[in-house]
């Protein structure tokens, strides 16, 4: 998997900046729009997102920023006759925050895209308008935004930087668990109502993973803590406290998570995998 490393409010002791200054915020990201098609076809489909790339030292935050953070946001505005699909994610870092918080995210130059379908009725030319706003972080937290234009499809140098970094993004995407990587079995809960329950998910490999690192993914309904990871041989244990957040109309039963593996040569493979919760 090619390694494009990857993003929320940090709280303790670390101080909040929040910048409105356009030139202040383009000096720590740099948003780019990109889309991989050469002419819009009736029925086709293509990708369109944006590239950020922090400044050295910062970080944006992924979908599920960790215990403390900002999820990165991302909003299309397209022409009639195009509609887009979910935003895909590539695989996270994680990193340490203030007073040993954790948080997840990305530090090297990432791509967020999603898939567009074009109808019958899609013109030749379209305008698209793709807004990233983000929380940039380092020994403080910076808000940023851009709000990019273009009408696709892309031609030249423009066309063959966005096919480069979206074939990168797609390589860096994690894929479904495959059979026969690993069992899974999980202890604890169920997760009920009020409270915060543990949970323990026990990984039994078919082949030494090397390093392992977990990132749940729960959605607006759920509230993940105090994550730990352990591991020896075939097994790791991953153990962490759950609970369902007040007031939450999210009645998930299932609880989504990226299990991923670094081997000695620093490759990076990552599974997508749901917890049952009840």
């Amino acid at each position: 998997m090619t390694e494009f490393r990857y993003f929320k409010w940090l709280g303790g002791a670390l101080a909040i900046v929040l910048a409105t200054a356009a030139a202040a915020e383009e000096s720590l990201v740099h948003a780019r729009l990109v889309a991989d098609t050469d002419k819009l076809r009736a029925g086709g489909t293509f990708h369109l997102g944006v590239l950020l790339e922090p400044e050295p030292g910062w970080h944006v935050y992924w979908r599920n920023p960790g215990e403390a953070g900002l999820a990165t946001e991302i909003a299309y505005e397209l022409a009639e006759g195009l509609e887009v699909g979910e935003v895909r994610w590539p695989v996270p870092i994680s990193f340490v925050q203030s007073d040993g918080i954790d948080g997840f995210g990305y530090e090297d130059p990432v791509v967020l895209a999603a898939e567009v379908i074009a109808s019958d009725s899609v013109p030749s030319s379209a305008p698209v308008t793709v807004t990233a706003s983000w929380l940039a972080c380092k020994d403080v937290c910076i808000l940023g935004s851009a709000t990019l234009e273009a009408t696709l499809p892309l031609k030249g140098t423009e066309l063959a930087a966005s096919n480069v970094a979206l074939e990168a993004w797609s390589e860096a995407l994690p894929i479904a668990l495959e059979p026969g990587v690993l069992d899974l079995s999980i202890t604890g809960g169920p997760v009920l109502s009020e409270g915060a329950v543990d949970m323990v998910a026990w990984l039994n490999w078919k082949a030494a993973p090397g390093s392992v690192e977990f990132f749940p993914d729960p959605g607006p309904g759920l509230k993940i803590e105090g994550v730990r990871v352990q591991n020896r041989g075939l097994l790791t244990r991953i153990d962490f406290k759950i609970a369902r957040l007040k007031n939450s109309s999210d009645p998930s039963t299932m609880l989504r998570s990226l299990i991923v593996i670094e081997d000695e040569r620093g490759k990076r493979s990552a599974w997508v995998t749901h917890i049952e919760l009840d």
